[in-house]
């Protein structure tokens, strides 16, 4: 995990995949957990998270995987009221996991209504919370500086760095008008990234 401190004493955490699980998984309920990987499986922010509702999750064309519109995504260029629309990916386990809790009818959820109906700050402190958590199971004291917007990060980080997931396609998933506005995501790649890609060169 590597830590960046900001000129204002906020922190950036950079997480590789691994360290970014263990922060869902101390999750204390279904739904907690949902919103938890809505920002670090699929990219959205806090206010997207709280818009999501079953309504938005559909099949792609392959008809084995699943895309989720976000409707009121936060929109830097001014030119869409309300919010702009995008698609992003959900994962496979996390489609399976919202419909479980949808199915329940002791949650109460409609195809319309919100998953995580909960307030903005209630799922901020989730994150706050669960990675306390981490950070007592790990011994690693870095968890406690993640915020919300880390869980995003990481999800970048890990499409463009590590998976080497075309800049367009993750610019199209996370809402991101310009190039500019991805360059902060790419962070310098990891050891086992420099060793998987260079192994195969010849020099």
């Amino acid at each position: 995990m590597r830590t960046e401190r900001n000129k204002d004493g906020s922190w950036n955490v950079w997480m590789n995949r691994t360290e970014y699980h263990e922060i869902p998984r101390q999750a204390t309920g279904p739904i907690e957990e949902i919103a938890l990987r809505l920002m670090g499986d699929c990219g959205l922010r806090v206010a997207e998270v709280l818009d999501v509702t079953p309504s938005d999750i559909s099949r792609r064309t392959d008809g084995r995987h699943y895309k989720l519109a976000v409707t009121g995504g936060k929109d830097t260029t001014g030119e869409h009221d309300g919010g702009k629309y995008r698609e992003t990916w959900l994962p496979v386990d996390l489609e399976a996991r919202i419909n479980q809790v949808v199915q329940q009818p002791i949650n109460e959820i409609g195809p319309d209504d919100a998953i995580v109906s909960y307030a903005k700050r209630t799922v901020q402190g989730w994150v706050e919370r669960a990675s306390s958590a981490a950070a007592r199971e790990t011994g690693d004291e870095d968890y406690e500086k993640v915020s919300s917007h880390d869980l995003r990060r990481c999800w970048a980080n890990y499409l463009l760095v590590e998976e080497n997931v075309s800049p367009r396609i993750v610019m199209a998933l996370g809402g991101w008008s310009s190039y500019d506005a991805i360059e902060p995501y790419l962070a310098a790649p990891t050891e086992e990234n420099i060793i998987r890609q260079m192994r195969a060169v010849s020099l």
